[in-house]
């Protein structure tokens, strides 16, 4: 392509528009912004192979391939949640919270998206540790929740900051499933998870920016939810373990799907299997607006699937464009 995809179709694209150019996850004009200490490696000393994040998690780095994460191994709420109020909290408005991003302006070819990393219930376990909040939530629930409440506080106030600096859509990164269904039930996601979500998703929503949720596993349950809290886009729609058809029957027209091609065909280097997949996904989720185009997972994937899977999309957005000009 002489030109990158244009911007403004992403966000037609993000609002549902049926008439929007065909986006792709591997092509789409997006700049995302992370605060620092967002990811825990940001305050990793040089040569350290263990250490300590913002908020007192400890990490260990097991692989020397800097792409990879490091592994969480020890949590400052593991002993008990009820230290809530004891344990130092990371001030989301610290000058340096957001120093790096000062000179970031808004940009008219790429869409500035505001990252959320470990937002709620993931942050919630890598303070408590999993097994200890699972726990928790059987014996405690009440804890639970305000653990959650107080995780919810720090990303608003981290979503405000973002939006003063310009940023024009969200990014939200909460695993809410595992492959085989749920990590817990639609009910228990309503008590601790639901309305601090629909809070953050307020305040985006007030400044006009769409929001990405990015949540892996089975998250078929928990689509009339999304809906109801009015969450613009779910991201990567795992084909394994969701029921996809089922998902865009009733989204159609009011949340927008992203991702649902296995990152497995794109890996292997299967471009034949990388056409077939997509052209499909384009059938079942795409023929009414609504949806990027993608793999179900973000990996650095080999030129050949990449560019099978960008001209592919490219016939779809071909075809849009001539439908324009007769019109």
């Amino acid at each position: 392509m002489a030109q990158g995809f244009p911007k403004q179709e992403l966000l037609a694209t993000l609002r549902c528009s049926p008439d929007a150019l065909l986006p792709c996850k591997l092509d789409w004009p997006i700049h995302r912004l992370r605060y620092w200490g967002g990811d825990p490696r940001d305050n990793r000393p040089p040569g350290q192979t263990v250490w300590k994040d913002i908020w007192g998690v400890t990490w260990r780095k097991e692989s020397p391939d800097p792409a990879l994460m490091p592994f969480p191994i020890a949590h400052p709420l593991e002993r008990s949640i009820s230290r809530l109020d004891h344990m130092s909290w990371p001030d989301p408005c610290e000058p340096g919270r957001f120093a790096d991003l000062a000179h970031i302006r808004p940009d008219q070819d790429r869409l500035l998206v505001a990252e959320h990393p470990f937002s709620l219930f993931e942050r919630a376990w890598l303070l408590a540790g999993m097994q200890n909040l699972q726990t928790a939530v059987l014996d405690r629930c009440d804890l639970v929740e305000a653990l959650i409440g107080r995780i919810a506080d720090f990303e608003i106030r981290i979503a405000r900051e973002y939006l003063r600096i310009g940023v024009e859509a969200a990014w939200i990164r909460d695993d809410y499933g595992v492959s085989s269904g749920g990590i817990f039930g639609p009910e228990l996601w309503r008590r601790l998870i639901k309305p601090h979500l629909a809070l953050l998703l307020e305040v985006y929503h007030a400044a006009g920016a769409p929001v990405v949720l990015h949540s892996c596993g089975n998250i078929t349950p928990l689509i009339d939810d999304f809906l109801e809290i009015g969450l613009d886009a779910v991201d990567p729609l795992q084909p394994n373990c969701n029921r996809l058809d089922w998902i865009r029957r009733r989204t159609a027209g009011r949340m927008c799907l992203c991702g649902g091609i296995e990152a497995a065909t794109l890996l292997t280097g299967n471009v034949a299997g990388t056409v077939a997949q997509t052209h499909r996904r384009i059938g079942e989720l795409g023929r009414d607006g609504g949806y990027v185009v993608g793999p179900d997972d973000e990996w650095s994937y080999p030129a050949s699937t990449r560019e099978a899977m960008i001209s592919t999309v490219e016939l779809y957005r071909n075809a849009a464009r001539r439908k324009r000009r007769q019109e």
